[in-house]
């Protein structure tokens, strides 16, 4: 996990008694490259890890760290615009939009806060992660709430939030070849992978070295493992019709970030009719990616797993849960 590497990088300097700067993106619009979420660490010698958009911006605000990590101050904020021909401070990159980005300077004071940060990540424990002109904290998470929230009055009044703890979570039911190739794509993309199969002896489910976590069960009880919420995804991918329909079943009335069943226009169709004949709202078939993945004409199970991931991508960064 990206994040947890960046955190452990902060606490191995800070532990040498250096100073070390987080870069965070707490707001971004139209095409920024750096999207908010985005992290990056740089330490005194300049050693980086993470990014926040790269290119030029990027460049220039790593230069720009060190006199941070120099200052009496340790949080700052500074608003960048993607645009030459803006009359504000400008990124050096003309692809429009801008970002917001929070700078917070870590030393040897701040091993405490590292650490919860850390175990937090560790232990996939859900809270909220903080940061303000005040600093980083970590505040317990009271109801549903949103990945990421900002809100901005002035340089020394404002206050990110992010979901902070659990990571992207794909839930692939079917541990098949396509369910080995959705997993190893998307283990090179951050997620935390969960594989679900109701058989013990599937030579793909066995060779799948990327799943974090595989899991032996029935179909029509998959939903009880998957947990709900703006960061779990589910991919149906068994091997017949039939399981696919039941999996659906058993997670169609969950909250989730991404839903998707695999299969031709016919087997869709057939699925589709049959979860309307078993009582269920139709409305609730509005949320289902059927078929599932983007249309690129993906034939084999690594491209339709490339077509499934891009998909995924997409719904990643929507703003809709």
């Amino acid at each position: 996990m990206k994040e947890i590497e960046i955190w452990k990088f902060i606490k191995t300097i800070i532990s040498q008694n250096m100073k070390v700067a987080l870069l965070t993106v707490v707001e971004s619009s139209d095409s920024s490259p750096g999207k908010q979420g985005f992290k990056m660490a740089v330490d005194e010698d300049r050693n980086i890890i993470g990014t926040i958009g790269g290119g030029i911006m990027e460049k220039n605000l790593i230069f720009e760290s060190l006199a941070y990590l120099k200052a009496s101050e340790k949080y700052f904020i500074k608003t960048l615009y993607h645009n030459q021909e803006s009359a504000n401070e400008k990124s050096g990159l003309i692809c429009g939009g801008k970002q917001i980005v929070a700078i917070s300077v870590f030393d040897y004071a701040d091993k405490i806060i590292v650490g919860k940060i850390l175990s937090t990540l560790e232990a996939q424990s859900e809270t909220i992660l903080s940061i303000s002109q005040n600093g980083i904290t970590l505040n317990s998470k009271m109801n549903s709430v949103s990945r990421y929230t900002f809100k901005f009055e002035n340089d020394i009044n404002y206050e990110y939030k992010e979901l902070y703890g659990n990571p992207d979570t794909i839930y692939i039911i079917g541990g098949g070849h396509v369910g080995l190739a959705i997993s190893k794509i998307l283990a090179n993309l951050d997620f935390h992978i969960i594989v679900i199969d109701h058989r013990e002896d599937v030579i793909t489910m066995r060779n799948n070295i990327y799943a974090h976590k595989k899991i032996i069960c029935s179909y029509d009880e998959v939903g009880k493992y998957i947990k709900e919420g703006g960061m779990s995804y589910v991919v149906i991918v068994s091997p017949q019709h039939i399981s696919d329909e039941v999996a659906l079943k058993s997670v169609i009335n969950k909250n989730l970030k991404y839903l998707g069943v695999m299969g031709s226009k016919r087997k869709i169709r057939t699925i589709r009719d049959n979860i309307i004949l078993s009582g269920f709202d139709p409305e609730l078939l509005s949320k289902v990616h059927m078929p599932i993945g983007l249309e690129i004409g993906a034939q084999t199970p690594d491209e339709i797993a490339v077509s499934i991931a891009a998909e995924i991508i997409k719904e990643k960064y929507s703003k809709t849960i």
